[in-house]
């Protein structure tokens, strides 16, 4: 297993509280968000376990999903939704994001 794999649940971990604020004020984008962190953890478990072509392809669904997490979260921000994702946290997601585009190829 990836060690990203770690990350990606300490990522889930952070952001449930604002998945939760979000479902107050943007109820559309807390689902899309909690879908994205989900695909991201379950992506990264699955692509470990496969093999051949199936691997990649797991782990560019990951990369994926983990880019949208911090789009959903960047326009939340800009929209008034939610407080912005401290740094650190933004930092982790986009570690996973670069980790998983390196094993993808």
């Amino acid at each position: 297993m990836l060690r990203i794999y770690d990350v990606s649940l300490e990522i889930v971990r952070t952001l449930r509280p604002y998945v939760a604020e979000l479902q107050h004020k943007s109820p559309h984008h807390a689902d899309q968000l909690d879908r994205a962190l989900t695909t991201t953890v379950l992506a990264i478990a699955e692509g470990s376990r496969s093999r051949g072509k199936n691997r990649p392809a797991h782990y560019s669904r990951g990369c994926a999903s983990m880019d949208e997490s911090i789009s959903i979260t960047d326009l939340c921000v800009a929209k008034g939704s939610m407080p912005p994702v401290d740094e650190a946290v933004r930092d982790k997601m986009k570690h996973v994001v670069a980790v998983l585009v390196k094993v993808s190829r």
